[in-house]
Parts: structure tokens; C-alpha cells; sequence
């Protein structure tokens, strides 16, 4: 009897051996897998015990041994509203809920068995070698962080031992979130290595990365919280043009946790689109810029705002930043490197607003393209449509932009002449792959040797000479004055300011008509508007004596116009007095 007894004795044993070395996976039973829930582990086994952590589908956890406990659900409860899915299969009243007491990670808890599932259902499931163990796509981000990589560490603490560095732009698969906390893994050659990193060090990858702040107002400012609650601590204001990176983590109702440079938080969304998704278009696509400014002599950049303990740098003077964020008497910002809107690019840090100025300086940080059409841009002193017209560039001319302001227009400068253009008539490029117009300004001669100038006078600075039979790109008129690209190309280089531009007296190009007749005012009143270049055209409106109207297509008898309002159509010639 004893032997027998101690047989038994030994089954058990290793009975609870096997069951402790068994692993499970988590299946959330995604209909979409494009939007990936995520499973509960809890420290009790009831759904109403408390939350440890959330792991994706196919994170592999390890069975315990405890028996495997049940509970009975009394009324069905309400699904989490969480900013990615918690699992939302909720169990009804009545039903059975069994949990299982695992490991992952170091921590355990228990987790439903209903999500849980072995290797042999994942791989009839999901196939061998399917996307199922790849956990969550994402990508170690430090931009503004002020690091290019990171301890990969073997617990939910800044102090525990580290497994291994991750650099900033690695690909990482989340396994999980346990409260600020990755568990993540990354495959090297040789091993799969798994570890925890700070929340804020993991983004999302591709299209679902990048977001910008759009409120639709120029004063109206969105908030970036500690904790998602609006009566929490305000890490900082972020104006139009704030570009963040969207993070993991739990969300509550409409709330995001993202980040701006080094800084994260939360955000509430409060309207539609106040949060726009950039996802794979070009920056210059969103209408809004941060405000630039300029530092009035050295100051400091701090890592932690006023901490010279912490990492910091000094900056020269009449340096540009972007103000992404304000807090007390402090801006938190980002060094002009790589054009405006180049988020990922340059050094992020505090400055004391005291520090800084606005930016006043000529130098350009892109270029706009004139793209409305055939249609001239025109050019106005202020950035009111009511504001006196400086003159017109010529369809696909590109000149450099000094700062796309908080309203509907971008202030640009050519040589030493500025003005402002609405940003619906131009084309933004503040970096080297964003798409231009297929359009490029039509190419004059000169008829002798003549003298670039700064701006539209013979008293301004000069830029050099030309030499006579030259061909010039016309990229618009301003008064008397033709302004040109004597390159040998109409592009002009976003990182540097080499291109041979400037201005010559009309009289000494030949250019082509369509570039000199750009505006026109009416010498008439109520001057027929007709819908082709005849008398025998339908009359679709009239111009009134005074009135300025785009020139599309010049003519001798008969010139295409636009109207104020936008309506198109031709007026005779000799009706109209070009500018």
C-alpha cells in the first residue's frame, strides 16, 4: 500500500509539473485585425478584480497550475470604453466564466479561458506561421527624448536589471501594457529578447503614427493631461500645427495618450478632426504650422523644464523654433532643422518664453509652389485679401516661405521682397519628397546683359548678372518688374538658397505674354462677362469699373478672366488695364 501510495504521490507531482510548464496563448478573436483588442489579467479570478495588465492576441503566457476556478456572472456588465478595444466578447448573466491562473512577464494573475488557447488551436487557427505570434506592431520612438536608445529591462522599474538596448527607430512587437509599461520582444539573429520599456517609448508604426493638432481656431489651444481627467495636471497647451505620436496604453472614452517631442500625455478630442490623422500624407497637407519664433541672444534648451541638473544645451542667438507647447512661463519647442514641419528632425526642449521673440528674420525654413490651376497667385502686402497687392506669380513658381502663419495664408519671400499668399492657391514643400505640381513657369530671353536686383527697384541690393540671350523662368510680375530663376531649373532647393533669382525691369526681357498680363483691372463699368472668347458667347456676368481680375490667357481681342468670386469667362482687351 505504501508503494502504491507513493506512486501516486509521484503522478501528482509530475501531473503539476506538466501543468506548470504548459503554455497558452491569447486569442481575442479579432473580426478585424486591423483594430487588435486586447485581454485582461486580473489579480482575482473574477471580472471584477483588478486590472494588472492587457495582452494582445497570440502573447504567450504560462499555466500556473491552481485549478482552474468559475464564476457565476450576475448581470451582464456594460463593455469597457477604452481608446484601443478591451476585449468586448462580455459574458451574459447566468453564463459560466472560467479563469486560469498564468504567468507572463513575471506577473501573474488570472485570465479568462475563453481567450486563452493552445499552440496546436493557434496553429489550425491562424496557420504555423501566420501573424498570430507577432503580438501588436510598433516601433521604439525617442525623438525630443533626448537619447538614441534604450535599456530594455527585465521589470515594470527604472531600477531592474537590463536585458538588452533598443535603438530609436527599432522595430518591436508589444506583447502587453502593464500600467506605464511595454512588455515588448524583438527578434535579433540568434534569439527573440523580451523585456519592458516605458510607455512613451513605444508608438505606432506606419500611417497609424502621426497626428496633428488642427482646432480650427488660432487662438483656440488643445490640452495635453497627466492622467486622462480634465481636472488632473496640465502638462502643457499645444496650439494648431502641434504634431504628436500616438502611444499605447489604456484609454478612457474619447481619450488619447500621445506624445509631443519628449513630453506624453493625454488629450480629449473634444470635437471632430480637432486630432487629425496625418497618416501617409505629407505634412504640408494639415493647414496649420506652429508659430515660429526666435531666440533675442544665448539661452538655454532644458530637457526638463528650468532643470540644469538634467541634460540641457545652449543656443545661439536669432535661433527659429517652433512653439509646440506652452506651460507657465515656459514654451516647450523645437530647433528649426529640416524646414517647418520636419517633426522629426532637430533638438526638443524648454525655453523661457522671456528667452524668445518673434521671428522676424528672412531666412527660409520651404518653399511654396504657386498651384492654383492656370491661374496667377497673387501676392498682398498683409495677409488680408483686402490689403494692397504686391503683384502675382506665374503658375508652378516656386519661391521661399518664411512662415505659415496661424491663418489662411504663408507669408513668403522673394530675395527682399515679402508678401502673403493664401495657402488654397499654393503648394507647401518644407521637405525634399514632398510632391511638386507637374506645372513650371514658362522660360523668357533677355534682350542684353542685365543686373539681378534684391527688389523690384534699381536702388535695391544686387544679386548678380545675366548675360544677353539668357533664358530665365518667369515666376511673376510685380509693377514693372518681372521676378525670375536664371537657373537651370525652375526647383528651387528646400535645404539650401543657391538658386540665381531676383528682379529685371520688363523692358529688358522678352517674355512670353501669358507671364506679363497676370492681373487686370476693368477701365469700364458693367464690362460683359462671356463664356468663350467671341460676341456670339453667352453672357454669365458683368465686371464693375475698378475691379481686379486674374488673367488666365491673354489675348489681343480677347482675354480669360477670373472674378473675385471665382467665375471664369472673357472680356475684350480693350476693356481691361494690365498690372
Amino acid at each position: 500500500m505504501r508503494k502504491i501510495g507513493l506512486m501516486l504521490v509521484l503522478l501528482m507531482i509530475c501531473f503539476t509539473l506538466s501543468a506548470a510548464a504548459e503554455s497558452l496563448f491569447v486569442d481575442n478573436q479579432e473580426k478585424d485585425k486591423s483594430d487588435l483588442m486586447r485581454l485582461n489579467m486580473r489579480s482575482q479570478p473574477s471580472s471584477g478584480g483588478a486590472v494588472i495588465g492587457s495582452f494582445y492576441t497570440g502573447a504567450e503566457v504560462h499555466v500556473l497550475g491552481d485549478p482552474v476556478t468559475t464564476e457565476t456572472v450576475q448581470e451582464t456588465p456594460a463593455p469597457e470604453e477604452t481608446a484601443e478595444g478591451e476585449n468586448a466578447n462580455v459574458p451574459e448573466a447566468g453564463e459560466q466564466v472560467r479563469f486560469v491562473h498564468v504567468e507572463i512577464g513575471g506577473l501573474q494573475g488570472y485570465m479568462a479561458e475563453n481567450y486563452l488557447i493552445t499552440r496546436e488551436e493557434a496553429a489550425n487557427r491562424y496557420g504555423a506561421n501566420g501573424w498570430f505570434g507577432q503580438c501588436r506592431p510598433a516601433e521604439v520612438d525617442l525623438t525630443g527624448m533626448w537619447n538614441d536608445n534604450i535599456r530594455l529591462l527585465s521589470g515594470t522599474d527604472d531600477k531592474a536589471t537590463s536585458v538588452g538596448t533598443v535603438a530609436s527607430g527599432e522595430q518591436v512587437h508589444m506583447v502587453g501594457i502593464i500600467g506605464n509599461w511595454a512588455y515588448v520582444f524583438k527578434d535579433s539573429d540568434q534569439s527573440r529578447l523580451y523585456g519592458y520599456l516605458p510607455i512613451e517609448a513605444v508608438t505606432e508604426t506606419g500611417s497609424l503614427k502621426y497626428y496633428v493638432v488642427n482646432t480650427g481656431a488660432s487662438d483656440a489651444r488643445m490640452v495635453l493631461y497627466e492622467t486622462p481627467n480634465q481636472k488632473g495636471k496640465v502638462s502643457m497647451s499645444m496650439g494648431n500645427g502641434t504634431n504628436c505620436v500616438m502611444l499605447f496604453g489604456r484609454g478612457e472614452g474619447l481619450w488619447r495618450r500621445v506624445r509631443v517631442g519628449g513630453v506624453s500625455g493625454w488629450v480629449y478630442p473634444t470635437k471632430k478632426n480637432t486630432l487629425v490623422a496625418l497618416g501617409n500624407a505629407s505634412r504640408s497637407t494639415i493647414p496649420y504650422y506652429p508659430l515660429v519664433m526666435e531666440t533675442k541672444g544665448d539661452c538655454i534648451l532644458y530637457s526638463v523644464k528650468g532643470d540644469r541638473a538634467k541634460p540641457y544645451m545652449t543656443l545661439g542667438s536669432q535661433m527659429k523654433v517652433e512653439v509646440l507647447g506652452e506651460i507657465q512661463d515656459y514654451v516647450y519647442v523645437r530647433t528649426l532643422i529640416g524646414g517647418a514641419g520636419a517633426y522629426n528632425k532637430g533638438d526638443y526642449g524648454y525655453i523661457a518664453i522671456s528667452d524668445l521673440t518673434l521671428s522676424v528674420s528672412k531666412s527660409s525654413i520651404g518653399v511654396v509652389q504657386a498651384d492654383d490651376e492656370d491661374m496667377p497667385v497673387i501676392v498682398y502686402h498683409e495677409p488680408d485679401k483686402g490689403s494692397a497687392m504686391l503683384g502675382a506669380l506665374c503658375g508652378g513658381a516656386q519661391v521661399r516661405l518664411l512662415d505659415y502663419t496661424q491663418t489662411e495664408f504663408a507669408r513668403v519671400t522673394l530675395n527682399d521682397l515679402t508678401g502673403y499668399v493664401e495657402k488654397k492657391s499654393i503648394r507647401l514643400l518644407s521637405q525634399a519628397s514632398d510632391p511638386v505640381s507637374q506645372r513650371i513657369p514658362q522660360r523668357g530671353t533677355t534682350k542684353a546683359e542685365v543686373i539681378l536686383y534684391a527688389e523690384p527697384s534699381s536702388q535695391g541690393a544686387e544679386v548678380g548678372t545675366v548675360a544677353a540671350g539668357s533664358k530665365m523662368y518667369m515666376l511673376g510680375k510685380f509693377g514693372d518688374w518681372m521676378y525670375v530663376n536664371a537657373g537651370t531649373t525652375p526647383n528651387l532647393d528646400i535645404a539650401s538658397q543657391k538658386e540665381m533669382t531676383g528682379f529685371v525691369p520688363l523692358t529688358q526681357v522678352a517674355a512670353p505674354a501669358s507671364t506679363v498680363h497676370l492681373i487686370a483691372s476693368v477701365k469700364t463699368d458693367k464690362v460683359n462677362l462671356r463664356s468663350v472668347g467671341d460676341k456670339t458667347g453667352n453672357i454669365i456676368g458683368h465686371a464693375r469699373l475698378g475691379e481686379r481680375l486674374r488673367v488666365t490667357d491673354y489675348g489681343n481681342q480677347w482675354t480669360c478672366v477670373v472674378t473675385p468670386e471665382g467665375k471664369r469667362g472673357y472680356i475684350m482687351t480693350e476693356y481691361l488695364e494690365f498690372q
